[in-house]
């Protein structure tokens, strides 16, 4: 038993609290048309705390499209269920939009590589930790223009001139 704990020691040594976990910060600006509630994102500024990048074009490229994808899910893609049958209704990809080149804003990445050296390699994944901030950054972004709290995605057009009439409203 000892020998394995030890070998477990040697192996996982370079592994400490928070060791390899990355981080990701955005900021979006959007343009909106308040009477159609048509959302367009004009420009993505990233930072991305990955460590060391080993290709430079293929890291960014990954951090672009992963964005891009964001942008996807927070305005775009829905899992529509028929709640009678529980059916899956919106099976793929052919069954909802997804972002074109129209819809691709500016794209701003900036990598931080310090802070990893402890990690095997040096660095740690990018797709993910690209992908997850930019839906909130985009609800931030049209809070912050309408003053209308977005809480439910995709940020559709009619959800968004529903909650502009009721801030109107109130």
């Amino acid at each position: 038993m000892g020998w394995i704990l030890g070998w477990m020691m040697r192996r996982f040594s370079n592994l400490a609290i928070g060791a390899g976990v990355p981080s990701s910060v955005q900021v979006v600006e959007v343009e909106i048309d308040t009477w159609l509630g048509h959302v367009s994102v004009v420009n993505v500024h990233t930072g991305i705390a990955v460590g060391k990048i080993v290709a430079p074009a293929l890291a960014r490229s990954q951090a672009t499209g992963a964005v891009i994808q964001g942008i996807g899910y927070a305005l775009y893609e829905a899992r529509e269920v028929d709640f009678r049958t529980g059916d899956v209704l919106s099976g793929g990809m052919e069954d909802y939009r997804i972002p074109g080149i129209a819809d691709t804003p500016l794209i701003d990445v900036h990598f931080d590589q310090r802070g990893f050296d402890h990690v095997l390699g040096g660095s740690v994944g990018i797709g993910e930790v690209a992908t997850v901030p930019t839906s909130p950054a985009v609800a931030n972004a049209i809070h912050h223009a309408t003053g209308v709290r977005p809480t439910e995605l995709p940020i559709r057009p009619d959800r968004l001139v529903a909650a502009l009439k009721r801030r109107a409203a109130a």
